[in-house]
């Protein structure tokens, strides 16, 4: 997605008549980088929904609701004092540039009506939302930036905000201007690169773009296009400057999903195509589930790498265990050692550092080389020996409890990394966060349960027969499903051998359609470990025949009279049964 000047100047003109001469009704900090502004106007109410997150920076109007924070950060509150209640302005671009001025107008402490402008600038990592007074002053940032950060220009209280030059052309200047700043670029410079470094609103998308229409490449350095062919370039840019309210037009990859969302068709015939009426609906559809998706990995990056290192830990200790486990089978070999030295104690003596004796154990009667120790004498190497039996036939026992226990524990640890990875809201952060704090991984304080116990929200689908699925996205999720909710005649799916979800289905004592099965099955694969995989095989059994043992872990369950569906995850076929 290119969310360029270009992109921008119509999205202004879009936005813009809907927000002016509103007035703020609610202001709300959703991420430490988003912002969402309700306001009420002549149109009505509308949310201007803002995210300055170095990855996806945009805005939009929205009609997604975000779950925003119990306690709101410093930034939405200042703003709530300094801007609620007021009235908008202007909302305009600066220039072609990816910077948004937003003029309010509120009443300041002492009842004086006062201006204060909000600057929105998307510019990547650097991207940021400054509060100003009308004389540029800054109030405060949603990003500091300190002279530590940056040499060129400091965001800070108090200072003074401005703009830093671009030293760029205007989209519409005329064809001689636009020429000339071209030619004064390096020659060797490519084309592409020339034009959205001298024209101001101009990506490497649009740059691309327009060259398309003409008879230049990208690639072509800048001193082997003529003024002719430049001029052909200018040209197919005019009819860009004057579009009267674009529509939206979203590309997407048959494969990867959504992948560019602009106000001109790019698709080429192999890629789908949506068309909306607004670009703030383009703009939802490829950002909406873009953006939560990144949120809530964002959130869960810490606690992922804690607990990949300890899956990580456990696999090496898993391997040393069995090591040893191997060499404790080895016992009775030094208990016949043991023995054998002591029947031949008189052919031994001290500074041996080895002997062949035969083994009386052996039906062949063979003979068996010994180690010994040269530091002691034949009793010692005897009592050695035994000793060695001894404390390997006590380890033997150990170590089986042991693996089985490091076992239970990777498989526990890849099913909440499994988990991590099919997070969709704030609750399912709160119920993983919480469960890891209570089995000992994290910390409690970054494991924050709601004052109220509420019941865990389980994803509800509906498959094509009418028939009620329910999936746990977490352990206890699973655990609550399965033992809590579903009664004994309900149909229970999972991955065979692989971490995932509970998945159930509500029968009501009918018998379940072969469709129906396979849908249930697909939905247990796509919240599993193998979400991207096909052929995943899936074992279902009536809910009745499975069973929690005494001390397992969350989710932990086994099961019986099972039976196996290999089914590929369908994205699209989850998505039309969450809207059946």
């Amino acid at each position: 997605m290119s969310f360029d000047g270009m992109f921008i100047h119509y999205l202004c003109q879009e936005i813009a008549p809907k927000l002016v001469d509103g007035r703020i009704d609610k202001i709300h900090q959703p991420e430490k980088d988003e912002l969402t502004l309700s306001i009420k106007g002549k149109a009505g109410t509308q949310t201007l929904f803002i995210s300055v997150d170095s990855s996806i920076p945009h805005f939009t109007l929205t009609t997604q609701k975000k779950e925003n924070p119990q306690q709101p950060p410093m930034f939405c509150m200042l703003l709530r004092k300094h801007l609620l209640g007021s009235r908008i302005l202007a909302f305009k671009q600066i220039g072609y540039e990816r910077i948004i001025e937003i003029a309010i107008e509120g009443r300041n402490d002492f009842g004086e009506i006062e201006t204060k402008k909000l600057y929105l600038e998307i510019m990547g990592k650097h991207s940021n939302l400054i509060l100003t007074r009308e004389d540029n002053t800054i109030i405060d940032s949603i990003k500091r930036i300190s002279l530590d950060m940056s040499r060129i220009r400091t965001i800070l209280p108090g200072g003074s905000y401005w703009i830093i030059p671009n030293h760029k052309i205007s989209p519409e200047s005329d064809s001689d201007t636009f020429i000339n700043a071209l030619r004064s670029q390096t020659p060797n410079q490519k084309l592409s690169k020339g034009l959205y470094g001298t024209v101001e609103g101009f990506s490497p998308f649009f740059a691309n773009l327009l060259i398309s229409q003409t008879t230049c490449t990208p690639d072509m350095p800048l001193h082997t296009v003529s003024d002719a062919q430049l001029k052909t370039i200018w040209q197919a840019l005019q009819p860009f400057l004057s579009l009267s309210s674009p529509k939206g037009y979203l590309v997407s990859d048959p494969a990867k999903g959504p992948m560019s969302a602009y106000f001109v068709d790019t698709h080429v015939s192999y890629q789908p195509l949506m068309v909306y009426n607004t670009l703030s609906e383009t703009l939802e559809q490829f950002y909406g589930k873009a953006n939560r998706s990144l949120k809530m990995h964002q959130r869960l990056t810490d606690i992922r790498k804690a607990i990949q290192i300890k899956y990580d830990r456990s696999a090496s200790k898993l391997i040393k265990l069995k090591e040893e486990r191997d060499e404790a089978e080895q016992a009775e070999q030094y208990k016949i050692m043991g023995e054998l030295l002591y029947a031949n104690l008189y052919h031994l003596s001290k500074g041996m550092n080895k002997v062949s004796l035969q083994n009386y154990y052996d039906d062949n009667g063979a003979e068996i080389e010994i180690p010994l120790d040269v530091r002691l004498d034949p009793n010692e190497n005897a009592q050695h020996y035994f000793k060695r039996y001894t404390k390997l036939k006590t380890a033997q026992k150990l170590l089986d409890t042991q693996i089985s226990e490091t076992e239970e524990m990777l498989h526990y640890l890849e099913n909440v990394l499994t988990h991590m990875e099919t997070v969709e809201t704030q609750a399912d952060i709160v119920e993983l966060l919480t469960e890891l704090a209570e089995q000992g991984f994290i910390r409690k304080k970054y494991a924050k349960r709601p004052s109220k116990v509420q019941k865990p929200e389980i994803k509800t689908y509906h498959s094509s027969d009418g028939f009620e699925i329910l999936v746990g996205k977490n352990n206890y999720q699973n655990d609550y499903l399965t033992l809590k909710v579903a009664s004994n005649k309900d149909m229970w799916f999972h991955t065979k051998i692989i971490p995932g979800s509970h998945v159930i289905i509500r029968t009501k004592g009918e018998d379940i359609p072969e469709q129906t099965l396979i849908e249930a099955a697909t939905i247990a694969a796509y919240y599993s470990k193998a979400r991207q995989s096909a052929n995943v095989p899936v074992d279902y059994t009536m809910v009745k025949y499975v069973s929690k043992p005494n001390g397992a872990k969350p989710g932990m369950v086994i099961y019986t009279h099972n039976r196996t569906l290999y089914v590929t995850p369908d994205p699209q076929l989850i998505e039309s049964l969450t809207n059946a």
